[in-house]
């Protein structure tokens, strides 16, 4: 207190230091429960199966295998092959025009699977979803996205129909809204299904003798397959054995990707990992430098306080009441520093969040590590000019001026 400015400076290291940590770790934090959130919504126990795009030479060299694309025969042979699939849903995107939709939409057009919906964990909010007697019959009928069918200049409700092409399609069903967790740190695309039109399998036939006839021959029959396996566990030795199933199916050609959220996830956690050591070694170097302000101050205290460290010893402490004196004193510095620091670092999150737009979160481990953290600090750096109190010969030190 005698010298404000000083224990001020060295405090200072100390806040920069808490600072850093407790931002890294918010980040880190965030950028977790992003990548958590969105592999959730693609099913933890999910495979993926995706029609790769290819450029004009990889579709010619995937012809000379005979290879056809993703198809309802590799559903069939996955099913049949693999002793861990609990089920398993097909999707084909369609690219058709949808009349009367406002300028501001453009819904996108799948085919999909009767047990699309509860693969995807997806709700109806109005209605009901497709029926297999829908694919069965090939009925033009069509699921709505929250987006599309709440939108007042698309009047399209349950019974009523919509035009997709030149056909219509009854209305009869409308999706709960989904919450797309999506960003700019996005690791991972999940489709907005609040802007989708879903129609039942088999009927996108009907539409390709229309505006995609053409287009449609140089497509494969599915754009993505998704199997679901029966324990978390089993994810990867089941996407082994489909990707065996489809490379001999497909005759090894490489027009298809396999994606496995839970590999995804692994994958993500070990990157993950290795950026908060980083972070956290770039944090600790403030640290560090904020430790050395500290003993620097400390030691500058023991020498111009070697009369009183006399006094002390004369009247009866002993060396361990003076190291517990000084010590104390070097952990009070870096105490209020780690306060000051947690409170900055809160600010700078809140600010970080609101102007660069990623994902943090403040965790009650990101507040209380990096006080413990100073604390330590204190206890290391104050230790050394502590003992060098401790030592002071009290006969020398009474005759200091």
């Amino acid at each position: 207190m005698q010298h404000k400015l000083r224990s001020a400076l060295s405090v200072l290291g100390i806040v920069c230091g808490v600072t850093a940590v407790l931002t890294m770790l918010s980040l880190g934090e965030g950028a977790r429960q992003t990548v958590i959130r969105q592999i959730e919504q693609l099913g933890i126990s999910n495979i993926y199966l995706k029609a790769a795009a290819m450029t004009e030479d990889q579709k010619i060299k995937a012809g000379e295998k005979l290879s056809e694309g993703l198809n309802l025969k590799d559903r069939d042979r996955i099913r049949a092959g693999c002793p861990y699939i609990k089920d398993i849903a097909c999707l084909k995107e369609i690219t058709a025009s949808v009349f009367g939709t406002p300028k501001d939409i453009s819904p996108q057009i799948a085919a999909v699977s009767a047990n699309y919906l509860n693969l995807l964990n997806l709700c109806v909010s109005q209605g009901r979803f497709i029926a297999d007697q829908d694919i069965a019959e090939r009925n033009l009928i069509c699921v709505l996205g929250s987006s599309i069918a709440g939108n007042s200049g698309f009047n399209a409700g349950i019974g009523k129909h919509i035009r997709i092409e030149n056909l219509m399609f009854k209305v009869v069903g409308i999706l709960d809204r989904f919450d797309r967790k999506t960003g700019q740190s996005a690791v991972i695309s999940v489709r907005n299904y609040n802007e989708m039109i879903l129609i039942p399998l088999g009927t996108d036939q009907a539409l390709q003798q229309f505006g995609e006839k053409a287009m449609s021959q140089m497509m494969p029959e599915l754009t993505e397959i998704i199997a679901q396996i029966n324990k978390p566990a089993q994810v990867l030795s089941a996407g082994e054995i489909i990707k065996r199933i489809v490379n001999v199916s497909h005759h090894h050609a490489e027009d298809y990707r396999m994606m496995i959220p839970r590999e995804l996830l692994r994958q993500s956690q070990k990157t993950q990992r290795t950026f908060n050591i980083f972070l956290g070694s770039v944090a600790g170097i403030s640290l560090l430098i904020g430790g050395i302000g500290i003993m620097n101050i400390m030691l500058a205290t023991v020498s111009e306080r070697r009369k009183e460290i006399g006094i002390r010893r004369a009247v009866g402490a002993r060396r361990r009441d003076i190291v517990i004196q000084f010590l104390t004193e070097a952990v009070m510095l870096t105490f209020t520093g780690g306060v000051f620091g947690v409170v900055t670092g809160l600010a700078a999150v809140r600010l970080i969040s609101a102007f660069a737009g990623w994902n943090m979160a403040i965790t009650f481990s990101a507040l209380i590590l990096p006080l413990l953290m100073s604390v330590s600090v204190g206890i290391f750096f104050g230790l050394y000019p502590a003992r060098q109190a401790a030592n002071t010969d009290p006969i020398r030190a009474l005759r200091y001026e």
